[in-house]
């Protein structure tokens, strides 16, 4: 029984200090080895993270990211396999970001792009410091299948220019079965848009609570197609919009427990519009009141206030 024990006890110490290793971000990718700067308001981290990314997509390793800010300006390309872990969105999540863990992007693209399948993003923020991107992150698809990928706990912040969220599928490809777990987006002129292209879908993507609040918007959502895309217990907060907060003009969606804040709205714009092209849309819930048109062939519209 001693025997036994002498040996398990110097296996479980190594297993256990595996996993610390891991966890502390001292994994196969480390950042620092492929010259990343944290906390540099001048460094471009660009080719540094992209280099990182792409070893991690070859050996299917995970990259664990330790808190700070990483300063770069090229869109990040995330392949299928890679999963990146932060060390968490900071500790206020109503204003500008400084702990945590943050992708801090000053380019005029996209900040990042998903174009894999089975990527996870986690436990971080992504910061557009100079209000000139046209997405936060993008889970975008041409010629290829971007599914099974998965957001959690992520903050997309100051993407007054562009969309925070974005689906983007075309030349025959498609965007679907995709997972967001409390994704907080706050300032961006669209929050979350679904944009495929006549040949390409955007279908059975699930979003979990998550929050989109603060200013700037144009719209807290807005739809060009796809269907079955479900969102459970999302909040809408801002006050007001530049032309409603949903906007659905071909496709379907579903709100299940939504909750939309509209309250400075002008009364003349529709806080939901559902378009010609839409069919069997759900959406139910609370709102703020106000216009709801609906133009399609949506049946299941109920929401309290």
């Amino acid at each position: 029984m001693n025997t036994t024990k002498s040996l398990l006890l110097p296996l479980v110490f190594f297993l256990s200090s595996l996993f610390s290793f891991a966890q502390n971000g001292t994994t196969a990718i480390r950042l620092e080895d492929y010259g990343v700067v944290f906390n540099s308001l001048t460094h471009d981290n660009s080719a540094a993270l992209q280099k990182a990314i792409d070893t991690a997509a070859d050996l299917g390793c995970t990259i664990y990211i330790g808190p700070g800010y990483l300063n770069y300006n090229q869109t990040l390309n995330i392949k299928a396999g890679v999963t990146l872990v932060g060390s968490g969105r900071g500790t206020n999540p109503n204003t500008t970001p400084y702990n945590g863990t943050i992708l801090w992007y000053t380019g005029n693209e996209a900040a990042v792009a998903i174009t894999g399948s089975n990527v996870s993003v986690s436990n971080l923020t992504v910061y557009n410091k100079t209000a000139l991107a046209t997405d936060g992150i993008v889970l975008q698809s041409n010629n290829n299948l971007v599914e099974s990928c998965t957001l959690s706990n992520v903050l997309i912040y100051g993407f007054v220019n562009g969309t925070a969220l974005h689906f983007d599928a075309k030349n025959h490809s498609g965007v679907t079965y995709c997972s967001f777990y409390d994704i907080r987006i706050r300032h961006a002129k669209i929050g979350i848009e679904i944009t495929p292209d006549s040949t390409s879908f955007i279908n059975s993507n699930s979003f979990y609570h998550g929050v989109i609040s603060g200013g700037g918007f144009d719209y807290c959502l807005k739809v060009e197609g796809g269907n079955n895309n479900i969102f459970y217990g999302t909040v809408m907060e801002p006050y007001t919009s530049t032309y409603g907060h949903i906007q659905i003009n071909k496709g379907q969606i579903i709100g299940d427990h939504i909750r939309i804040e509209a309250i400075k709205l002008p009364k003349t714009l529709p806080v939901i519009y559902l378009g010609k092209k839409t069919a069997d849309c759900q959406i139910n819930g609370m709102y703020s009141g106000g216009l709801i048109t609906n133009e399609g062939q949506n049946n299941s519209i109920d929401l309290m206030h």
